[in-house]
């Protein structure tokens, strides 16, 4: 074998995700060490003098060469993304695994084994959502509804098992609190209205066209500062008094802001967000909260505070 096939084949079994060391490869292709270090050294030179995201990297520890790809996914980001999706729940295992997997096979064999060991666990004792429904191809097929303003017609379940069918324009697709739903424009109503993913049925692409109004239009970013737990209602702007932890709120208020502090460590907060997801939120925490301002949005949550207690005293 000539040196520049050797190179060729050195470069092969890099690429692959393997390491080498000097002495296992001058051993392999029957060479001194001093010639493997100097393929190793044209490997290198090649890669640095042509505009590519590989590099050769040297362990000092293990004493080994290994190729490094700038554009691949790193361990990490393999080992976030798993957690994230763990936690979650949103996918069925069947769905999650082969994701993993996917993921998985981007990095080196012993990175690959080094996550799968992290994360056994977790996988084993993995526990989806009750609607045991296949998402992959629904996620995909809505973002394209979006991008390509497909107006569909579908079969949509209901809270309590009711099939309806419906007609409208998917204008985004979030994931809150467990699932994905997806927000679509209905002309008849002039307004949007929110259907959770996995609750859909049939889906029939259309011919007809919807033109939202420009004054109707929403940007995907300001909607999701103001939507929680996928509930619409009227918008509001609104102040509250808060003694609980004051970055959690912020945090679940993107649009909020302190605008007051007090000597007991609580704070008033003014946030804007639409009122019927929000009042669910605020209600649950307690005593933490006070709502101060407008007056028609105390009223609202007087109102469901006193309709909880009902379910009490009744």
């Amino acid at each position: 074998m000539n040196s520049n096939q050797r190179i060729l084949e050195t470069f092969l079994t890099l690429y692959q995700g393997q390491s080498l060391s000097i002495t296992e490869t001058s051993e392999r292709y029957d060479v001194a060490p001093r010639t493997t270090q100097r393929d190793f050294a044209a490997i290198s030179e090649a890669l640095d003098a042509h505009d590519v995201a590989l590099s050769l990297e040297y362990d000092p520890v293990q004493q080994r060469y290994k190729m490094q790809n700038a554009d691949e996914l790193s361990p990490q980001e393999v080992l976030l993304i798993g957690k994230i999706l763990l936690e979650s729940r949103a996918l069925t295992k069947v769905e999650l695994e082969k994701t993993m997997n996917h993921l998985l096979q981007e990095l080196s064999p012993e990175s690959s084994k080094h996550i799968k060991t992290l994360m056994a666990n977790e996988l084993l004792n993995y526990y989806p959502l009750k609607h045991q429904e296949d998402l992959l191809q629904l996620i995909w097929d809505f973002s394209r509804y979006i991008v390509e303003k497909t107006v569909i017609a579908f079969y949509y379940r209901k809270n309590r098992g009711e099939v309806v069918l419906r007609k409208g324009l998917p204008v985004s697709l979030f994931f809150s609190e467990y699932y994905f739903y997806v927000l679509l424009y209905n002309p008849k109503y002039e307004n949007y209205l929110i259907y959770r993913l996995d609750r859909f049925g049939e889906i029939a692409e259309t011919s007809d066209r919807i033109k939202i109004p420009y004054k109707d239009r929403l940007e995907d970013g300001e909607l999701r500062k103001k939507i929680h737990f996928m509930y619409a209602g009227k918008e509001v702007t609104f102040t509250f008094r808060f003694w609980g932890i004051v970055e959690a709120a912020l945090d679940k208020l993107p649009n909020s802001k302190v605008i007051k502090e007090f000597d007991d460590a609580s704070v008033i907060i003014e946030a804007t967000a639409y009122d019927t997801g929000v009042i669910m939120w605020l209600l649950s925490q307690g005593k933490n909260v006070q709502v101060l301002s407008p007056p028609s949005f105390v009223d609202k949550v007087r109102d469901e505070i006193e309709d909880m207690l009902k379910r009490y005293t009744d």
